[in-house]
């Protein structure tokens, strides 16, 4: 087995996708894909090492051990250049506002208190790489994929408005124990024959310790949209 080395740069695409209470995908308009992101800002967070030092009676050491430190969770800064109501209805919690057409269209959203406590879902990325990721190429563009299965508590940022762009700043963190799977989502291209183009979801399930996975995937991501799109089985198809 050899490892394949690659360098993440810039990242055109992201997916979130509605989970419910148990972190489920729901069915549904639940996944909204955007070209809207502008970065993506991870800091882990862990549970201090405990240590165990213990000296005898002559003043020596006679225990020296420690319980090394813990992830807890991954805190998510995302920073998005447009709003999208539905995008925010599903990492924000906060109800959309609609207006009055015959089939009404969402045009924003209300801050609502308590809200943060329904939030529940998905977010993946797609990053490009720069130059060669040290595979020979087999057809098509290469980019690192990155999936937190489980992200909550996601809470609108600050924002200011002035004579220039008003950035929307979502900030939240990831959990444990995600029944994601192996996803409902195809995101990568099988590799058995070399050069195939047959999809296939994560190769392995998310285990409940994992709070992301990052990989190199030949499949391109998909096409963003302002708004939702259905997710119509939780079984890739």
């Amino acid at each position: 087995m050899t490892s394949v080395c690659y360098t993440p740069w810039k990242i055109p695409r992201v997916r979130v996708t509605q989970l419910n209470s148990c972190g489920l995908p729901v069915t549904g308009c639940s996944t909204v894909v955007s070209d809207g992101i502008i970065s993506v800002a991870m800091t882990k967070e862990y549970e201090d090492r405990e240590e165990f030092f213990v000296k005898n009676g002559d003043g020596q050491f006679c225990v020296k051990e420690t319980n090394p430190p813990i992830l807890k969770w991954i805190n998510l800064v995302l920073t998005f250049c447009n709003v999208d109501p539905e995008l925010v209805n599903i990492v924000s919690g906060n109800p959309m506002v609609s207006d009055d057409a015959a089939v009404p269209n969402h045009t924003g959203y209300s801050e609502e208190e308590g809200a943060v406590a329904n939030v529940n879902f998905a977010f993946e990325g797609w990053v490009r790489l720069a130059g060669n990721a040290g595979v020979a190429c087999s057809g098509g563009v290469e980019y690192g994929y990155t999936i937190w299965p489980w992200v909550i508590e996601g809470t609108i940022g600050d924002v200011t408005y002035e004579n220039g762009a008003a950035n929307f700043t979502l900030n939240a963190r990831t959990r444990s124990n995600s029944p994601w799977g192996t996803g409902p989502y195809f995101v990568d291209y099988s590799d058995n024959p070399a050069g195939s183009t047959t999809n296939i979801p994560l190769l392995t399930p998310i285990g409940s310790l994992q709070h992301m996975r990052q990989f190199i995937t030949r499949k391109p991501p998909p096409t963003a949209s302002c708004g939702c799109t259905t997710l119509s089985s939780l079984t890739p198809s």
